[in-house]
């Protein structure tokens, strides 16, 4: 369980940034339920809208006065969006998260900072049910920080993963900016990558906080590769990943 510890000391104020496109209803869900648990003080929530639609700014169902809207004209993708979301960032501490997600409790912020703050090699602090993450880490063993269940992400078991996500988590901008601009890595994995050679892992709260409520609305980004639809498409897809990850794992960049 959650510990009773000096996690619950005053929280220093965090900034959100939410990546979205074009899922008004998703996004009002994420918000009205992240809100209503985040136990932090807020200092901004800074909404990086890719769509270009001018419809968000009615489309939003609650107000509130620390909320700045950056709607991209033209479209920049999501790496981009989030570089340009971070310049922003004027805290010590970011909650990051997209537009499809429903917080579950109260109380995941001061265990993320508490992990943060006792981990300096943790990148950011997932919130996730085991059974919704990787099968290569969902055995991962329970280890405690007085009291505060936890569990890692062993780097060593993906050439790429497990160092870095922009699943919903809290982090520290020093070590985004550490690495940014983000859009010249590549992708998520690509990132994760950067994080790993220097050693970073990633930590999950081992009583879940969040789930994922956008698995049939996905928004393809225009600046990614779209997934092949043909056999062949597909297989060629898979090999350039098993070539790329092979030669990560075996120190290549």
């Amino acid at each position: 369980m959650s510990a009773d510890r000096s996690i619950h000391q005053e929280l220093p104020a965090v900034t959100i940034v939410v990546t979205s496109c074009n899922r008004f209803d998703l996004l009002n869900r994420t918000m009205k339920s992240l809100l209503r648990y985040f136990d932090a003080p807020i200092a901004e929530i800074i909404i990086a809208e890719d769509s270009g639609n001018d419809a968000i700014y009615q489309s939003l169902d609650f107000d509130d006065p620390r909320l700045t809207i950056i709607l991209n004209k033209p479209q920049l993708g999501q790496m981009k969006s989030i570089d340009r979301a971070y310049e922003l960032v004027k805290t010590d501490y970011v909650f990051h998260c997209e537009d499809d997600w429903e917080f579950l409790r109260p109380g995941f912020i001061a265990e993320s900072l508490a992990i943060l703050q006792a981990f300096p090699l943790v990148s950011m602090v997932g919130l996730r049910a085991r059974t919704e993450l990787n099968p290569l880490i969902r055995n991962q063993p329970v280890e405690t920080l007085d009291g505060l269940e936890f569990f890692h992400y062993d780097p060593t078991l993906h050439p790429e993963y497990f160092s870095y996500s922009f699943n919903p988590g809290l982090r520290r901008i020093s070590d985004f900016r550490k690495f940014a601009p983000m859009h010249q890595l590549g992708r998520e994995e690509d990132v994760s990558y950067r994080f790993k050679q220097d050693g970073y892992w990633m930590a999950n709260l081992e009583h879940p906080a969040v789930r994922h409520i956008g698995d049939e609305r996905h928004i393809q980004d225009p600046f990614q590769h779209a997934r092949p639809k043909s056999v062949f498409g597909r297989l060629l897809r898979s090999v350039r990943k098993r070539v790329k990850r092979l030669r990560r794992k075996f120190g290549a960049a």
